[in-house]
């Protein structure tokens, strides 16, 4: 009796103990799966939000130093798409963006839609044109990335004409550049600045990388005095500064699958 009484005793110890043991592996495996699911959390919040300020049509006389000295009083860099027959009336500013170190593209040489689209053929020369003229100028090589005036979705052309010269584009060796953050201050004439910095405010918001479209050009007034504040609300989100002289493979990759690069 007694050695009955043991022996279940014994057996309800055992399953105890294997109860025990289960509940602590599946305890166990749910804290590592959860201090997995938070490691991976947290080095994606660590991974630094990018911004690329970007200026197409300049340079010009006026804006363009004061966008660069704006630029330099915040310890930052940007990419500026240089209109060839500008930088031949402003040559001294473009060295000045050169030499400070901005990044350096074509966006055209005469920014003429009706001239430049007319073929692949037409678009390629006016491309070396102002490729040539920035070397000129500037003593450096343009980077391989330029962005067409009016995007690479324009409707300026036909559909067959832009992919003919977007196929030339790539073809030698030339990455074509979008944006993903509009200023708007290309709407108007005259825009008012809170509509810039609203504009750039809201498109920026859940980006983890921006590529924002400005102008430099004469009358651009408003882009230079809605720089600092953008600037700051930029810093302020945590955004780093980058611009296209130097990008990885990894964020080009990134940039391809956001329709930014070569859309």
């Amino acid at each position: 009796m007694k050695n009955s009484h043991a022996l279940r005793y014994g057996v309800f110890i055992l399953a105890l103990l294997i109860v025990f043991s289960i509940f602590n592996t599946v305890v166990y495996a749910d804290e590592l799966i959860a201090f997995n699911n938070n490691s991976k959390n947290a080095s994606i919040q660590k991974l630094p939000k990018e911004v690329f300020l970007t200026f197409d049509d300049g340079p010009s006389v006026n804006n363009t130093k004061k966008i660069l000295k704006i630029l330099n009083d915040n310890n930052i860099k940007a990419t500026f798409f240089i209109v060839g027959i500008k930088a031949e009336e402003n040559p001294a500013a473009l060295k000045e963006l050169s030499n400070n170190g901005m990044c350096i593209g074509v966006h055209s040489y005469s920014h003429d839609y009706k001239k430049i689209y007319k073929s692949s053929t037409a678009y390629i020369n006016d491309y070396e044109m102002c490729r040539n003229t920035i070397r000129k100028i500037t003593n450096k090589e343009p980077m391989n990335y330029t962005r067409l005036p009016g995007g690479s979705t324009n409707l300026i052309t036909s559909k067959a004409n832009l992919n003919l010269i977007k196929k030339a584009l790539n073809d030698n060796g030339i990455k074509y550049v979008d944006w993903n953050v509009c200023s708007g201050d290309a709407d108007s004439h005259e825009v008012p600045v809170g509509k810039i910095k609203r504009n750039v405010k809201n498109q920026c918001q859940d980006k983890k990388i921006a590529v924002i479209l400005m102008h430099d050009t004469y009358y651009k007034h408003f882009t230079v005095e809605s720089l600092p504040e953008t600037i700051t609300y930029l810093k302020n989100q945590g955004f780093v500064f980058r611009t296209f002289a130097d990008l990885t493979e990894s964020e080009e990759k990134e940039l391809m699958h956001l329709g930014i690069i070569n859309k």
